[in-house]
């Protein structure tokens, strides 16, 4: 496929028991442009490769495998830039973790048709559905149409990645994300720094949270700790207007006070740590304003 329109681009790790619907979904896809599939296999210990070799040999002209031989996430590469991004061909890029599904055929098709039509935006996603592996049960996260900024996404990720549908051209030079836990959250804000977001109404894919997911099933601290590293690292690497700037200190502040509220055995040196951390962002009269009120 010379001119692919779409890359959809999927990174997986010992997803055996769920690549198949993950891949059915992309290919079940009705458009009316040509689309690639960008698979990045990070040396899986299941069946995940074999069943990614079936669907190549079906489909060689669209899913673009890379088979890795030592896990590359553990070396805090970040595969889906690395790997993924850098060979897209399509003008758009798309999304999806290998545990997660497409469940709408027309996905791509509306979202294509609607940034072509709305050049004004620069990526477009979807309403979405959750499925509670364990509980085997499925919640409905709906929110009406909406245009989505850098100014909203600075209090939180309000875009679920695999709905997701944006311009290339908005995602270069990725080496400052190296190392954040949450990279789709950091890509975002990417993306509306330069132009907005649209979510449509639709329920196109489901999110999957199971036992073996990288990040939903993590302590909240550990969340917590990982969004300000992303605004941290948005601080340090994007040029902001004032307004812009203001929004995300008030975010950082806020992620930050409520860290330094977390309980522990030692509460002096847990907040200490905590104000260590973010010392290479907040001045010292807001470090001395912290160790006032919690100190």
């Amino acid at each position: 496929m010379a001119n692919p329109l779409v890359s959809i681009c999927c990174i997986t790790y010992n997803h055996g028991l769920y690549i198949k619907q993950c891949l059915d979904g992309f290919l079940t896809q009705k458009t009316s442009f040509d689309y690639e599939i960008l698979i990045h296999d990070d040396a899986s210990t299941d069946n995940t490769a074999n069943i990614i070799k079936e669907y190549e040999k079906i489909y060689p002209n669209i899913i673009k495998p890379i088979y890795q031989t030592e896990n590359q996430y553990s070396k805090g590469v970040r595969p889906i830039n690395k790997f993924n991004f850098l060979r897209a061909k399509g003008k758009y890029i798309a999304m999806c973790e290998g545990d997660d599904y497409w469940t709408y055929s027309y996905k791509l098709q509306k979202q294509f048709d609607f940034l072509e039509q709305n050049p004004e935006f620069g990526g477009v996603s979807t309403n979405n559905r959750i499925f509670y592996q364990k509980e085997n049960f499925f919640e409905d996260s709906v929110f009406e149409e909406e245009k989505i900024t850098f100014e909203d996404l600075c209090s939180s990720n309000k875009i679920n990645s695999q709905t997701a549908l944006f311009k290339k051209d908005l995602v270069q030079n990725l080496d400052w994300m190296q190392g954040l836990k949450i990279g789709d959250w950091a890509l975002h804000l990417m993306v509306t720094s330069q132009q907005p977001y649209y979510r449509l109404a639709d329920i196109t894919t489901v999110y999957r949270i199971h036992s073996g997911g990288v990040h939903s099933l993590l302590d909240e601290e550990i969340k917590l700790r990982r969004r300000v590293e992303v605004l941290l690292a948005v601080n340090q690497n994007f040029e902001l207007s004032a307004e812009r700037q203001t929004v995300l200190n008030s975010s950082i502040a806020e992620l930050f006070k409520r860290l330094l509220n977390f309980k522990a055995p030692d509460i002096r040196t847990t907040r200490k740590k905590y104000i260590q951390f973010g010392g290479t962002y907040f001045n010292k009269t807001m470090i001395k304003s912290f160790l006032n009120e919690y100190l």
